[in-house]
């Protein structure tokens, strides 16, 4: 080979290294450039970024420990008071869920007020669980139990199910939770609603122009079929006035959770028809109530 040629040859192999070191650099530069527009997102406050706090946004945590309660079984007195339901046939399976179905079906009205006033005139115990919203795809409403003034979210052993069609109520389901002793009665430093709305933010569930409405501290377990669970202390954080988020309270912990209403649903549903297959020659009902009503 000539000196010439091995020269060119030379030239054109640092040619193509040049040309690719410089594509190296152009796109250390770039990305140097994005992260540095990018940074000061992530170091923004959720004020900076135009996100408002409602004013009954309590400025600290409440003192709330854990909760222990376990799948509970329908007193006498409140069999009493299922037997003697007029207008409606009554069963309790196991001992442990009221299913009913309403003779005739009943208005409910478009509106938290009145449904919750047409409930409690048909379901017994209704005081005991707070309003949660309608479902319209799966024609239900949903009621929360609350034990200590404070909400059990998302479990299907306290929760009322109100069966709907066409607007009207038709029937409904309901399984109770029972507080047991808690001999640890462990308390946990709760995350303030402010290291809330921060982590919130910096995971992306809010964003500019949000607003945080409301926010309240309630129960959640994870083993939501398990006959005695432990629940701990959840934030809602409601935004907008229409999306609810929630996150474990318990100080470094922080985790948003992932609650589906819809999976709820189902998996409760599944849940009350296993109780129900498994409870069959253990029925209590209203109808020999009703029969001596009627003969009166």
């Amino acid at each position: 080979m000539q000196w010439g040629q091995i020269k060119m040859l030379f030239i054109f192999s640092f040619l193509v290294l040049d040309l690719f070191l410089l594509q190296q650099f152009l796109t250390k530069q770039e990305e140097a450039s994005i992260g540095t527009i990018e940074e000061p997102m992530f170091e923004e406050s959720p004020a900076e970024d135009n996100i408002t706090i409602d004013d009954d946004i309590p400025e600290e945590a409440p003192e709330v420990n854990f909760l222990i309660a376990s799948h509970s079984d329908f007193s006498e007195s409140q069999l009493d008071q299922i037997e003697r339901l007029e207008d409606q046939q009554a069963e309790v399976y196991g001992s442990q869920l009221l299913v009913s179905t309403l003779d005739e079906p009943v208005e409910l009205g478009n509106n938290e007020e009145s449904i919750t006033e047409t409930v409690s005139e048909h379901v017994p115990f209704s005081d005991q669980y707070s309003y949660w919203g309608l479902n319209e795809e799966e024609d239900k409403v949903l009621f929360f139990q609350t034990t200590n003034s404070r909400t059990v979210y998302y479990n299907s052993a306290g929760v009322l199910m109100v069966d709907i069609e066409d607007g009207q109520m038709t029937g409904y389901q309901l399984s109770q939770l029972q507080e047991e002793e808690n001999e640890n009665d462990d308390e946990r430093e709760l995350l303030d609603p402010d290291d809330v709305i921060d982590i919130l933010y910096e995971d992306r569930e809010i964003s500019s122009g949000d607003e945080v409405t409301n926010m309240t501290v309630g129960y959640h377990s994870a083993a939501g079929f398990e006959p005695t669970q432990v629940f701990a202390p959840i934030w809602k954080v409601t935004i907008n006035g229409e999306e609810d988020l929630f996150l474990n309270a318990v100080t470094g912990e922080g985790q948003v959770l992932d609650l589906e209403e819809d999976e709820f649903i189902s998996d409760t549903l599944e849940y009350f028809q296993e109780t129900i297959s498994s409870n069959r020659q253990d029925v209590i009902n209203n109808e020999e109530e009703e029969e001596e009503n009627s003969d009166e």
